[in-house]
């Protein structure tokens, strides 16, 4: 262990050997421990220090690489880490809790097992989301970070990034970044919530008034018809039905009977299962579906499926359902077409929603076909299901959608027994 007098000129002229050999500085005061450096066979040179710990043990702790941390800098890391030994610290033993210490991956793994042990679960819906915003967004920013290292900077700067493109998708993730975080306060992996002080990066969201005039529907409803069988069917039933997007996109078979018609909507929003009848027109739909009528052959492996509307795109991408998740590119090419613009799909059951109105259905029928919770004391103890009122509700609709499309013949009204 040869000691020397540590200057850049010295370091600079030491050389590599055939094996390793270790440089301590001489001159060291008692209790500033044995500083060194560590130079290897392949001319790796690594500063570290020399310790005793409390027990009398003595360990060895790594500072860092010459010539990224430079002799001066070395010095000062030296001094400061030998000082917090003083204190009753142990580098090495810190160390070692740093290494095991949980990352924003394990932090999301934690989030989901919060989830699993909730009682009421999230739609399918936000659970795609939220796995796309993971897998797309945080986790190749984040994910193998130190939960305890995250400051709000490093949000703030990704949260930046998705609103300069996109500000209510931004707000989206400020909600889930801002959730998962709770996690981690709660197992105590984190003092202070990195996001205390952070606004929505895209500002207040006014409610969405948009909804399509008698005009616009009869402008759409023929591109509607040009689309794929999947988009073509999800749009229409959208404004049929007046149902949330995310739930027809993942409608089964298995939920469905043709005979009765009936739709039992599971994993709702609201947590509760959804009867809701379907009108002559949707059961028109369906069951043409359900024959592959206007199917290619390449299509045909769609009546095979579980779900109303497949899809192998998403499957081949990683998805774990085999269900369309979007109709955006469809609603895109009807847009550029029929010179309808600023819709969504959710704007159909608003739009659905205001056509109700028009026609006169009482307000709590119309709430109760959106599926919307029923607070206070009629939700807890108004347990009739309304399923004839609906039915009456969503076939007064659907004749009023053809008469806007100035079809002649109107659906009759289904009569559903009481079971």
């Amino acid at each position: 262990m040869p000691k020397i007098n540590f200057t850049p000129l010295t370091i600079k002229n030491l050389k590599a050997e055939p094996k390793t050999v270790e440089y301590f500085e001489q001159g060291r005061k008692h209790g500033e421990g044995s500083f060194g450096l560590r130079i290897s066979p392949k001319d790796k040179r690594t500063w570290f220090i020399m310790y005793k710990t409390e027990s009398n043990k003595v360990k060895r702790f790594t500072l860092g690489t010459y010539p990224k941390l430079s002799l001066k800098d070395a010095r000062k890391l030296a001094a400061d880490t030998m000082a917090r030994i003083h204190e009753g610290h142990d580098p090495m033993q810190e160390q070692v809790i740093r290494r095991s210490a949980p990352t924003v991956s394990d932090l999301w793994e934690e989030y989901q097992a919060t989830l699993n042990r909730k009682a009421k679960k999230k739609v399918a819906s936000t659970e795609y989301e939220e796995n796309r915003r993971w897998t797309k967004i945080i986790s190749p920013a984040l994910g193998d970070m130190k939960v305890e290292d995250i400051t709000p900077i490093h949000i703030s700067s990704l949260l930046n990034k998705v609103a300069a493109k996109a500000p209510i998708s931004a707000n989206r993730l400020h909600t889930l970044l801002r959730v998962m975080f709770k996690v981690a306060l709660a197992n105590g992996w984190i003092n202070i919530h990195p996001m205390q002080w952070l606004d929505k990066p895209g500002g207040s969201e006014p409610a969405r008034k948009r909804f399509l005039t008698d005009d616009e529907i009869r402008c759409l409803w023929p591109h509607f018809e040009r689309l794929r069988p999947n988009p073509r069917d999800i749009l229409k039933i959208g404004i049929l039905t007046a149902q949330r997007p995310g739930e027809i996109l993942a409608m089964k078979w298995e939920h469905l009977d043709l005979n009765s018609g009936v739709w039992t909507l599971k994993d709702t929003k609201n947590g509760n299962d959804h009867l809701l009848p379907l009108s002559h027109q949707v059961l028109s739909i369906l069951r043409d579906r359900k024959e592959g009528v206007g199917f290619t052959k390449k299509m045909l492996w769609m009546k095979e499926s579980e779900f109303v509307f497949p899809s192998r795109y998403n499957l081949n991408k990683g998805a774990n359902s085999g269900h369309a998740k979007s109709t955006k590119e469809a609603r895109k090419k009807v847009q550029q077409a029929s010179g309808v613009t600023d819709w969504t799909a959710h704007d159909l059951r608003r739009t659905a929603r205001t056509i109700m109105s028009r026609l006169n259905i009482k307000h709590h029928i119309r709430e109760r076909v959106l599926n919307h919770a029923q607070g206070g004391i009629q939700g807890v103890y108004d347990r009739y299901d309304y399923l004839q009122e609906k039915a009456d509700a969503l076939n007064k609709l659907a004749n009023e959608i053809d008469r806007i499309l100035g079809k002649e013949k109107t659906a009759k009204i289904i009569e559903l027994k009481t079971a």
